[in-house]
């Protein structure tokens, strides 16, 4: 199948699943530990690739109970008890890289599953879960990786950061800070939820933050020498691959709307 079908296709189901699966919070709290799952284990392909250890499947139920303990915090203490007897199993281990060890673990929850389950408490930080405002975040992140490719195309030519993402381009880069915001004015205008002045300047910071989530995935894979963290999703690559944006903004929507949304609105 021709790869520009490939993309298509897949990137319609995926829009469509993430879209769907926003309307509620079980479903997409779900989703979102699965794709938090299936990351796990391409960090573990990209570590291997480095010739790092990685603890997968500590990874897996520490990752899982981090995710949990997010969204009920009556669980935190089964996630420390679970820390606790991590650290004492190394005294048991034979190898010799327990701090590599550790920190490749302790990487994959901050930078997988806590971001990850952020996203039901950003729908709630109204006080009613709002799939309306999630909707239109995950459009402002598609919008800043669509805008950055078109405008860079277009008339793209100085390097944003050739080291490790030879194809963005500074062009490209404020091109899509324009058009995101204005992105999230229209969004303000179609019954998304908050006002014009958050919208717009939530389009802004999308940008800056999804640039720099998919440049980080780009670092990671190019220490690796690979192309692709995956290939579960046809002409896209893996979910690191997809999620890679929403890894970094889903923690920067967290701290504007329960840090400093109260202080401009205060």
């Amino acid at each position: 199948m021709n790869n520009l079908i490939q993309r298509i296709l897949t990137g319609s189901v995926y829009v469509s699943l993430m879209l769907l699966a926003t309307t509620k919070p079980l479903y997409i709290g779900l989703l979102l530990l699965l794709v938090a799952i299936a990351g796990t284990f391409e960090f573990k392909k990209i570590a291997v690739k480095q010739n790092l250890n990685f603890d997968l499947y500590p990874t897996l139920v520490l990752g899982s109970l981090t995710y949990a303990s997010v969204l009920h915090a009556e669980l935190r203490w089964l996630f420390f008890i679970a820390v606790l007897i991590y650290f004492i199993s190394q005294l048991y281990r034979p190898t010799k890289n327990a701090f590599q060890l550790l920190g490749s673990t302790f990487i994959s929850l901050i930078y997988l599953y806590l971001p990850l389950a952020l996203i039901i408490p950003i729908g709630l930080q109204s006080g009613t879960y709002e799939y309306k405002t999630l909707f239109g975040l995950l459009i402002l992140i598609w919008a800043s990786d669509s805008w950055a490719y078109i405008v860079g195309r277009l008339v793209g030519k100085r390097k944003l950061f050739e080291r490790h993402s030879p194809n963005k381009t500074w062009e490209g880069f404020w091109g899509s800070v324009i058009l995101t915001a204005v992105t999230g004015y229209v969004l303000s205008n179609t019954g998304y939820g908050l006002n014009s002045l958050e919208w717009t300047l939530l389009g802004g910071i999308t940008v800056f933050v999804a640039t720099a989530g998919d440049l980080f995935q780009s670092m990671l894979k190019r220490s690796s020498n690979i192309k692709d963290s995956g290939n579960i999703l046809p002409g896209h690559g893996g979910i690191l691959d997809r999620f890679d944006s929403i890894l970094f903004c889903l923690p920067a929507y967290y701290i504007y709307f329960y840090h400093i949304s109260p202080l401009l609105n205060s």
